[in-house]
């Protein structure tokens, strides 16, 4: 079910108070509905949403009337700290200004893997969580697996990351973007720390925005398991969990990428994802 119509796109770069600097990809829609803010998980970017090709779910959602914003987090070499934390309090945060000043209405956030985490600590923690219409999250939590971040193989994550200068995401077939030292420091402090104190999981408490979550059974990234704690942390009284498999009448037992990019996932969680959207854009529109 891809989409017949390539969406507009143009390029913007964004410049934190820290001089850090991030990349984002406007996707036009002709209605338009409530924006979309597009946070892509580590070892990825911007092609995980909508491809060079204009295919993606970015596309298909801008084709259902959501124009969207996809965010590319920090890179090294910009002369200010390329980590993950400084994206969450400098970077999300002007990222919310500029949707407001190009739209001026609430924006449906939506994330994979860590960029899910990222998305509910941003709406806790650093953004207007009045301005958040919802949450989308894909195979995202911190508290099951993850046994690269968390001790005593975080050690190993380190070191390489230290002695390298990057993470060899690439090289290792993890994905096409390598991370900086700086964001695998602080995703292992995520959930490590996630996990030993009970202070992130507190904040999530303060979400209340309508919030959807899938996960794939199939994945072994990011467990269901994780993913089902992730959203039962929300106070939110508008939230549904979503388990991906053959078990629940899905197609297949969807992995940690294929809950968005495989093809299965066009035809049937790319329409289940566009009609929550609808759902409550309605009621953005109502109260805005």
């Amino acid at each position: 079910m891809t989409t017949n119509n390539t969406p507009a796109t143009r390029e913007e770069t964004l410049t934190a108070d820290d001089g850090g600097r991030i990349l984002l990809t406007f996707v036009a829609a002709e209605q338009p509905r409530s924006p979309i803010v597009y946070m892509p998980g580590m070892f990825t970017g911007r092609p995980f949403w909508l491809s060079d090709k204009g295919i993606g779910l970015a596309a298909y959602l801008a084709e259902a009337g959501f124009p969207g914003l996809i965010v590319q987090r920090r890179e090294a070499g910009c002369g200010a700290r390329p980590g993950l934390e400084e994206h969450l309090r400098l970077d999300l945060p002007r990222v919310q200004a500029r949707v407001e000043e190009t739209w001026g209405r609430p924006a449906f956030w939506m994330g994979h893997s860590f960029g899910g985490v990222l998305s509910a600590r941003a709406t806790a923690e650093t953004l207007d969580a009045a301005r958040v219409a919802g949450l989308v999250l894909f195979g995202s939590q911190f508290e099951v697996g993850k046994r690269p971040l968390h001790p005593p193989f975080s050690l190993a994550t380190r070191g390489i990351s230290a002695l390298l200068g990057r993470f060899p995401a690439r090289r290792l077939g993890l994905g096409p973007r390598d991370e900086p030292p700086e964001a695998m420091h602080d995703a292992i402090r995520l959930v490590t720390e996630g996990r030993r104190r009970p202070e992130l999981r507190q904040a999530l408490r303060k979400i209340t925005a309508p919030a959807l979550a899938i996960s794939g059974l199939g994945d072994k990234v990011d467990p269901t398991a994780g993913c089902e704690k992730l959203i039962g942390h929300f106070a939110s009284t508008d939230k549904r969990f979503i388990a991906a498999g053959r078990r629940n009448g899905f197609e297949m037992d969807y992995d940690h990428p294929g809950i968005v990019v495989s093809k299965p996932a066009q035809q049937e969680i790319w329409p289940l994802v566009r009609d929550w959207l609808l759902e409550r854009d309605v009621a953005v529109v109502s109260t805005n």
